[in-house]
């Protein structure tokens, strides 16, 4: 065998885009939210290495802005994997329980939007399985109403 060099961001598109497939699909949404857990993780830190705010650091500010508290980005972060199903689908310790309940439906959506959201950070919009999936979300989530909702938050969370 030979061995190619691959940039991490080829791979997290590649992983992404299956994530993203699988989804719109209707397949398997556990491996759903590996995929885009794995590609978000790569993403997160190559939108970092570029001086651009990734997803969870956004996140962070929203948390300060609401509670007055900054929530601590390793701690936030952990949150929002769990919250997203990724912890539940990537870890194990001999004290975890061997079930879990999850909500792989709406877990699925939130996992691929994070990566989605950091891709476009570095990518743009031109991909279409990025088009695909966000014209998934208009119209499955409501996302008139979305609109509606953001364009009624106080303006210094429009502007973080």
């Amino acid at each position: 065998m030979t061995e190619i060099r691959y940039h991490k961001r080829d791979i997290a598109k590649l992983q992404l885009m299956t994530a993203v497939a699988l989804f719109l699909h209707g397949k398997d949404l556990s491996s759903v939210i590996t995929l885009a857990g794995a590609a978000g993780n790569i993403l997160e830190t190559l939108v970092r290495n570029e001086g651009k705010e990734p997803f969870v650091d956004y996140g962070c500010k929203v948390c300060r802005e609401l509670s007055g508290k900054m929530p601590k980005r390793k701690s936030y972060l952990y949150y929002i994997n769990t919250k997203f199903g990724v912890n539940q689908h990537k870890h194990m310790s001999e004290h975890d329980p061997e079930t879990v309940e999850l909500d792989l439906d709406k877990m699925a959506v939130d996992a691929i939007s994070k990566a989605v959201l950091d891709y476009i950070k570095l990518e743009g919009q031109k991909e279409s399985f990025v088009n695909a999936f966000l014209s998934w979300t208009w119209k499955n989530m409501d996302g008139p109403g979305i609109m509606d909702n953001f364009m009624k938050l106080p303006k210094k969370l429009k502007n973080l």
